[in-house]
């Protein structure tokens, strides 16, 4: 937990929105000097840095400060974007630059496979039951051949990073149609980069999440696959880590912040048209973009059986060597 905040803005979006827009990397982003326990936050709560992925994971986090979830289990939580994504930016949280990370499944096993000291401490992300609802989708031009997933061999596909749920979502597509192994190339651009290289014909499709997808759609861009829907309806694709040593030192704050994004993870489903209604001011989303996005499907708690699927598709697909051991790398289930 960390006492210097002037490293961090709160959780008021325009910056961090601006900064994501901008696709700017982590370099000049983070504290400078490394998280230290402290309940030194107003009103003695207990101050958590955290950084998250921009867009749809972001609003999440901002939107459970805003109600006051976090508060009420006697945590400051301190939020930035993190544009760079994947197991970039594990190693300043292992270095503790950070108390809390959102990431994607592929990108946290990864780094627990790596033996990086790390827990998944909370659910993040999930896709839909239904493939038009999910908030993930591969978007082209409206000129291009491309209709289908059937079309996608020999293509450059724009994705935020590599070595992340992308890389299953690439290999299921690939069986799926019979492609060779190499059939998509991958290229790595932050979020609003892909729609932006779509349109140039940098690449010839990208995978982009909520509010991005609408965002391309809003500008022309055509939906052809729901790609992380495509892996399996309903399955959980982010988590929030920390570190072992995190874990062990603080426990009661642990839970407390699992219990703050259960918590938010109800409010949303229970309440959608709030959370709507409240997006413009999170993520600086025009009104009208936000009664019109796909809302994520969140979790609270991990789901082992989602994270045991990402770990035998990881291993199927070459990103893993072994499966990690899940009752050690999951906090609770």
């Amino acid at each position: 937990m960390k006492s210097s905040r002037s490293a961090w803005a709160a959780v008021t979006a325009g910056v961090l929105m601006l900064s994501a827009a901008c696709g700017g990397s982590d370099d000049g982003d983070s504290p400078d000097a490394a998280a230290t326990s402290s309940a030194s936050g107003d009103g003695g709560l207990t101050t958590l840095t955290m950084a998250e992925t921009p867009g749809g994971p972001f609003s999440f986090v901002a939107y459970g400060v805003q109600r006051g979830h976090f508060e009420d289990e006697g945590i400051d939580l301190q939020a930035r974007v993190n544009p760079a994504g994947g197991t970039a930016t594990v190693p300043a949280l292992v270095q503790g630059d950070m108390d809390v990370l959102g990431l994607d499944l592929v990108s946290a096993i990864t780094s627990i496979g790596r033996g990086l000291p790390i827990k998944m401490v909370a659910a993040g992300s999930a896709t839909s039951e239904e493939a038009d609802g999910d908030f993930a989708a591969v978007l082209v031009r409206a000129d291009s051949p491309i209709q289908g997933p059937e079309d996608l061999e020999g293509i450059r596909m724009g994705v935020n990073a590599l070595r992340n749920v992308n890389d299953l979502a690439i290999g299921d597509i690939r069986d799926d149609q019979g492609f060779a192994e190499d059939a998509i190339s991958p290229v790595e651009l932050p979020f609003p980069e892909i729609l932006a290289a779509i349109d140039r014909g940098d690449v010839d499709a990208g995978i982009l999440i909520e509010p991005f997808a609408t965002i391309g759609q809003n500008q022309g861009l055509r939906v052809v696959h729901r790609p992380w829907w495509g892996i399996e309806p309903g399955l959980q694709i982010g988590t929030m880590v920390m570190t072992d040593e995190t874990v062990a030192a603080n426990p009661d704050v642990v839970e407390a912040f699992g219990r703050a994004v259960q918590a938010t993870a109800d409010d949303i489903r229970e309440d959608p048209a709030s959370f709507r209604a409240a997006l413009p001011e999170l993520i600086e989303l025009d009104p009208a973009l936000a009664e019109r996005i796909n809302l994520i499907q969140w979790r609270g708690k991990n789901d082992t059986e989602s994270i045991q699927t990402f770990g035998e598709r990881m291993v199927k697909y070459g990103l893993l060597e072994e499966e990690i051991d899940y009752d050690e790398a999951i906090l609770d289930d």
